[in-house]
């Protein structure tokens, strides 16, 4: 609604006056006593004086630089957030027709009368906040706090009136809602589900490793409940490849029945290996998704060895050995350097603690073969000796002085990438002990970490890695680092940081280098809620990245299904997004042809079920009524949705905004203005030229 237009300048608006009397004298001048004009009737020539009169006042008022402040009154209607509860577990009771067809009807009507009055908002939810009002059921996972924030953040400032949630109150992922602090209107839910115990088995976890060795055993935990099933039977059956391994039977003998079992299996194949979990059914179960479960575990030829040669005892060695061993594919082995025999055939990567004054025949071995080495320099590294080996890394005038080292990672390090949180925690890790000298890269070398002497960051390499002819190797120069792993339990509580600094380290030294030309990356396990990503790199005789072929991959599931994609080309290489897919084990096949030649890659995968939402079918009434009443709102039952507007209705609280708006615009940019000052020079200028008077 406009309430007020006010005229503002920047000077006084009494010098309008001088605007007016300029045009007045102005037109007065010019058409006062000019004899062209005297043929002319009294009415023109008056006619062609107001036109310039107008005209001048109007451009001399323009030059006091004139505002029009315009004063609104706009009414904010309040917004009626209505949030459906998506997940499959509101199909899991006996009245799962009716909340598919007969209650969205209802709440199809509540919304068209609420929208009556106010703006209303609709949304569903499930893992994330969706707008829109298509409600199917199928969400996986339910997660009401952050439907809850996300809600918060997309009507802050706004004027919301009141939040409907209907939802059966069963949470999977996510706090608990009744403790969200920022919503600040009023929540009526809408009671879905059934709170009655339904008679049920439910296979509830089957705890395993991801992955096992060639012939190691492996532990399965099951953990089942049995609901309403008093005096009756169930069998639990272990099957692999179609083959049953174990099978057991339960008499369940009360209401709440518990199964707890732990199995012991031995890896005999290597890859991976399905194994399917199921219990029996019995008779008038409201679900039978949950009696089943597909697990899958990857079997590993063998661990890869890594060796740590010392030249002494030393925390570093523990501090590395225990880093290293966190990762279950990597085994290590410690031993002293006046102690080895030479043989490096059994392992993937030697770390070398110090490097000895006299070198044994046995560690110039090592040293001189192509295995991949990691050398860590201190305060028993004979610096001549290590100058000497020109591995890259040269310190001069070091006449044997060490300085406190504190770590600084490096900016775009090319040859593998850490987390934002454990660069931010070894940039804040206490100093390390190194040798002081001049350092130089003599070769091209790879910095990951800086030295910093104080607050100073300086250029000499601190942790720098190499590439030689296929060999790999780093050098980190300064011991003490069981020091950092210290302080990262200290501030965080965990070894993460550390672990993670480590086993990338390690990772990279340890693999071989991959000389295929045709390669597919993919993840080895997936959600079935997650996107399949694969990326692919496909490399000339010159290894150089070409995308020019056209690449295409075939999809198998465990059951014979087959899917068909055409990967998409990036700058120098390929990307797939091949969707979601559903729960399985995958077999892949990728074939492209370069030049005159064809190349296949093949890999595997596993798509996991998400069984959170039958896992619990019971609904929880009890949250609703805790959020209802602590957000000022009101429980209802879907029998009784039509109160709900007549409870927004009356509730006072729930009012329309009334605000003032001010508007301040320059007045010579209105396009009006032109038009006027053009129409009148026009007139002017036509009835001059028409009568004879230019």
């Amino acid at each position: 609604m406009l309430l007020k237009i006010n005229i503002i300048t920047d000077y006084p608006l009494w010098f309008s006056i001088f605007c007016i009397l300029l045009g007045a004298v102005y037109a007065f001048i010019l058409y006062r006593k000019e004899e062209k004009f005297k043929d002319l009737s009294i009415w023109l020539i008056r006619s062609m004086a107001c036109f310039r009169f107008l005209l001048v006042t109007i451009l001399a008022f323009l030059l006091l630089s004139p505002f029009i402040k315009t004063l609104f009154n706009k009414v904010e209607k309040p917004v009626i957030i209505i949030a459906q509860d998506n997940s499959s577990s509101n199909l899991l009771n006996k009245d799962s027709d009716f909340y598919k067809n007969e209650y969205l009807d209802k709440l199809k009507v509540l919304k068209n009368s609420l929208e009556e009055t106010y703006e209303v908002k609709t949304y569903t939810f499930g893992e994330n906040l969706e707008e829109g009002s298509k409600v199917d059921y199928a969400k996986k996972i339910t997660n009401l706090s952050n439907a809850f924030d996300e809600l918060n953040n997309k009507f802050y400032n706004r004027n919301v009136g009141a939040l409907i949630l209907a939802s059966d109150g069963i949470f999977n992922q996510g706090s608990n809602p009744v403790f969200n602090s920022g919503i600040e209107f009023p929540i009526y839910t809408i009671a879905l589900g059934d709170t009655s115990v339904q008679r049920d088995i439910i296979l509830k976890e089957a705890l395993h490793n991801k992955l096992t060795f060639l012939g190691n055993q492996f532990p399965i935990e099951i953990a089942a409940e049995a609901t309403q099933c008093i005096n009756q039977k169930t069998q639990l059956t272990i099957t692999h490849n179609g083959k049953q391994l174990f099978s057991k039977q339960y008499d369940i003998n009360s209401e709440r029945f518990s199964i707890n079992e732990n199995v012991l299996f031995e890896a005999e194949e290597v890859g991976v290996q399905h194994y399917k979990i199921s219990l029996s059914t019995v008779k008038g179960e409201i679900s039978y998704v949950n009696n089943v479960r597909d697990i899958y575990i990857e079997v590993l030829d063998g661990r890869q060895n890594i060796l740590i040669l010392a030249n002494a005892p030393h925390p570093d060695v523990k501090a590395l050995k225990l880093s290293i061993e966190s990762n279950e594919n990597y085994k290590v082995t410690n031993q002293l350097i006046n102690e080895f025999d030479g043989k490096t055939e059994p392992y993937s990567l030697v770390i070398v603690h110090q490097i000895p004054n006299n070198i044994s025949p046995s560690l110039k071995k090592v040293i001189e073969s192509n295995i991949s080495i990691f050398y860590i320099l201190g305060n028993q590294t004979a610096i001549p000796k290590y100058n000497s080996l020109n591995l890259g890394l040269n310190i001069a005038k070091s006449r044997n002085k060490f300085n406190e080292i504190l770590p600084a990672v490096a900016d775009n390090f090319p040859l593998f990438t850490l987390s934002e949180n454990t660069i931010k925690n070894i940039n804040s890790l206490p100093p390390v002990i190194g040798p002081f000298g001049t350092y130089q890269l003599k070769t091209n070398g790879y910095v990951l970490l800086n030295q910093k002497i104080g607050s100073v960051e300086t250029d000499n390499p601190l942790m720098v890695f190499f590439q030689n002819s296929g060999k790999k190797s780093a050098v980190l120069a300064a011991e003490g680092i069981w020091k950092w792993r210290m302080q990262d339990f200290l501030k965080n509580k965990n070894h993460q940081a550390f672990d993670e600094f480590i086993n990338k380290t390690v990772q990279f030294l340890s693999v071989k280098e991959d000389k295929s030309k045709f390669r597919i990356f993919t993840k080895n396990n997936y959600f079935e809620n997650e996107e399949i990503q694969f990326n692919a790199e496909l490399y000339n005789d010159s290894y150089e990245l070409v995308n020019d072929p056209e690449i295409k991959i075939d999809l198998y599931e465990e059951d014979g299904d087959k899917y068909n994609f055409v990967f998409n080309r990036t700058t120098t290489s390929y990307i797939l997004n091949a969707g979601i897919l559903p729960a399985g084990f995958y077999n892949y096949k990728a074939r492209v042809k370069l030049g005159t030649k064809d190349y296949v890659e093949t890999g595997k995968f596993q798509i996991r079920s998400l069984l959170l939402e039958a896992n619990n079918t019971v609904a929880n009434h009890q949250l609703l009524q805790n959020i209802s009443e602590k957000f000022g709102g009101k429980l209802y039952y879907p029998q009784q949705m039509e109160n709900i507007s007549k409870a927004i209705n009356t509730n006072n609280d729930i009012a329309s905004i009334i605000y003032e708006e001010n508007d301040l615009k320059e007045l010579i940019s209105l396009k009006w203005i032109f038009f006027v000052l053009l129409t009148l020079l026009s007139l002017e200028w036509f009835l001059r030229k028409r009568n004879g008077a230019y």
